[in-house]
């Protein structure tokens, strides 16, 4: 195999994950912020060439905290030194997940904050150490599970399935803190040694959770389903034989290695977002986020890579009048049905602004709303009703995504009706579009 780079990676057939991104083509819009700092929270930290230049510089270090923390020794150190025999892997993740960041998001700061099993606090201060300096991304590849008393070890470890981690509460504080402070947080799902459990940590609304795609688009094989996972990114295969189905990064021996997983989905799903907060460093976390979801390459959710693989350079591209709710009727969507003797009109409303509708109004009139059905009365001299309101509805709808709606009329509508949409939404879009439409039957 040639010599790799993170410069060069997306050139070589291993640098598949950055292409299904479509990270070249978001470089082209921002290639990321020195604003915009990523923390990686991880098991250990060891330094790699490509890395130089990209690590976070404290500008006020009180501790001998350069590039990050170490909240398992409470020590600059960052290195992984648990008592387990060396491996690749175990020294490698970190630096690994580092590497993506970099490939990535090339101008965003990397803070390195390192946590350890058989300490429950530096899981919690690791968060918001990063917090507290400034970190907008937080990527946590491995979580946090459940050790029992007196253990070093997770259970995990010796047998047991994922749970929620009883001996660990404040880490959950910590998360929704996180958020609250304006950071968006990424853990990967993936199938773990043969488990297909829920992942308490990473179903939390706080944090987004990422399923994993393979080097073709689709749900790798170790993907899992849940309810919870919102977005997907690269996360490799795990049966395949071809080192070209893997995900390559930087390695903890300043070399190239491959690993595959959910760890590596987060990594590039928190990238991505780097990315995106870069270039709309006015929009909120929660903002951000949607614009996340809403461009990536899924029609609707489902259980194995939520909304679908991730497109950066569809987020960095949209243009400022695409940041708002922007609901339209979408003309000649209008059907008539009949369903139990009650009439139901089908009509497709879409949201042409990256924020999504959580609640939508769209109520169907006889005539023109906007105009008098009687001209002549007055509030002195009221007119009865001429111009009904004959059914509404109230249904969310995506940024960027249509919906169908389907509202119950209590009255025979004729050969037209008048249909509002406005958004309900607190703090939502004043928009109000009305359209007359052409029924269908």
């Amino acid at each position: 195999m040639r010599k790799l780079s993170l410069s060069t990676l997306h050139q070589t057939p291993y640098g598949w994950p950055l292409r299904q991104l479509r990270i070249p083509q978001a470089h082209k819009v921002t290639r990321g912020s020195k604003e915009i700092v990523v923390a990686v929270i991880d098991l250990g930290y060891t330094y790699h060439p490509d890395h130089e230049g990209h690590l976070w510089v404290n500008p006020s270090p009180t501790r001998g905290d350069i590039h990050g923390w170490d909240c398992h020794d409470d020590d600059d150190t960052l290195k992984y030194n648990f008592a387990e025999p060396e491996s690749r892997y175990n020294k490698g993740h970190h630096t690994f997940i580092v590497g993506e960041v970099v490939a990535c998001a090339p101008q965003c700061p990397v803070m390195i904050v390192r946590v350890g099993y058989g300490n429950p606090e530096s899981w919690w201060r690791g968060i918001d150490y990063a917090v507290a300096h400034g970190a907008k991304i937080v990527i946590i590849p491995h979580g946090f599970s459940t050790h029992g008393k007196n253990s070093k070890s997770p259970l995990f470890y010796r047998g047991t399935d994922f749970s929620y981690p009883l001996d660990n509460p404040e880490i959950r504080r910590a998360l929704d803190d996180a958020y609250a402070a304006g950071c968006l947080i990424f853990r990967g799902t993936c199938d773990n040694r043969g488990r297909r459990a829920a992942l308490a940590l990473a179903a939390l609304e706080s944090v987004v959770a990422v399923g994993s795609s393979n080097r073709r688009g689709e749900a790798a094989d170790i993907a899992i389903s849940a309810d919870y996972v919102e977005i997907g990114a690269p996360g490799g295969q795990r049966a395949s034989d071809d080192p070209k189905d893997k995900i390559w990064s930087t390695g903890g021996n300043r070399d190239y290695i491959h690993f595959q997983g959910g760890c590596m989905a987060s990594g590039f799903a928190g990238s991505v977002g780097a990315l995106v907060m870069s270039r709309f460093p006015e929009l909120s976390n929660e903002q951000v986020r949607q614009i996340m979801r809403n461009t990536a390459r899924g029609d609707q959710w489902n259980h194995l890579l939520g909304y679908g693989v991730l497109d950066a350079a569809r987020a960095v591209s949209l243009k400022p009048a695409q940041l708002c709710q922007h609901l339209r009727v979408k003309r000649g969507s209008g059907v008539l049905t009949r369903k139990a003797r009650k009439h139901l009109l089908k009509v497709t409303i879409e949201n042409r602004g990256a924020f999504d509708v959580k609640e939508a109004l769209a109520i169907v009139y006889q005539g023109d709303p906007r105009r008098p059905a009687a001209p002549q009365g007055t509030m002195l001299n009221p007119v009865l009703l001429v111009n009904k309101q004959i059914g509404h509805t109230v249904a969310p709808v995506r940024g960027l995504h249509q919906a169908n709606f389907e509202i119950g009329l209590i009255e025979t509508p004729q050969k037209e009706v008048w249909i509002q949409v406005c958004t309900l939404d607190r703090g939502g879009s004043r928009e109000v579009d009305t359209v007359r439409l052409t029924l269908n039957n």
